[in-house]
C-alpha cells in the first residue's frame, strides 16, 4: 500500500512542477512580447476616429477652439504636414451636426484603416459617402494617430507614378 501512495505523490509533484514551469514560460513569452512593442494600444483605432469626429462635431455645434485642439492632438501632424491653424481652417468647413459612422476597422501591424460612412446633402437628396481613414501607430506614446491628409495611404504614390508613365 505504501508503494502505490509514493508513486501517486511523485506523479502529483511532477504535475505540479510542470504546471509551474508552464506558467513561468507563459509569463516569459508575454514579457518578451511587451518589451518588443508588439502590444497594440488599449484604445482602438476605431475609437480614436470616432472621438476625432465627435470633437469636430462638438466644435461646430457649440463653438470654441478647445474641441478642435483635442481633435488636432489625434492626428499625426508630422506625417500630415499640417499646422494647427490650417487644421482649424479645414475643420471649420465641416457641416454642423456632421456624424461619421464606423463601418469597419482593419489593423496591419503599425498601420490601421478605419472605414467611415457619412451622409451628404445634395440638391436632389441625401446620399451616403464612405471613406477610408488611415492611421499610424505612434510608438513613442503607443497611441493611434490619424493621417488626416492621407500621406501614408499609398494611393497618391500609385496615382503619381501611373500618371507619369
Amino acid at each position: 500500500m505504501k508503494y502505490s501512495t509514493g508513486i501517486f505523490n511523485k506523479t502529483r509533484s511532477m504535475a505540479g512542477m510542470t504546471g509551474v514551469m508552464l506558467i513561468l514560460a507563459g509569463f516569459t513569452i508575454t514579457g518578451c512580447e511587451q518589451s518588443t512593442g508588439n502590444v497594440l494600444p488599449a484604445q482602438g483605432a476605431d475609437v480614436v476616429v470616432e472621438r476625432f469626429y465627435d470633437y469636430i462635431s462638438e466644435a461646430k455645434l457649440k463653438g470654441g477652439a478647445t474641441p478642435l485642439r483635442e481633435a488636432y492632438k489625434l492626428i499625426s501632424s508630422s506625417e500630415s504636414h499640417l499646422s494647427q491653424a490650417k487644421f482649424v481652417e479645414i475643420a471649420s468647413k465641416y457641416p454642423p451636426g456632421f456624424k461619421a459612422d464606423i463601418t469597419s476597422t482593419e489593423i496591419n501591424g503599425t498601420q490601421a484603416r478605419v472605414t467611415i460612412a457619412y451622409k451628404m446633402p445634395s440638391a436632389f437628396s441625401t446620399y451616403t459617402v464612405t471613406a477610408d481613414i488611415p492611421l499610424s501607430l505612434d510608438e513613442a506614446t503607443n497611441t493611434w494617430k490619424i493621417d488626416f491628409t492621407g500621406e501614408t495611404d499609398g494611393q497618391e504614390k500609385y496615382v503619381a507614378s501611373k500618371g507619369s508613365q
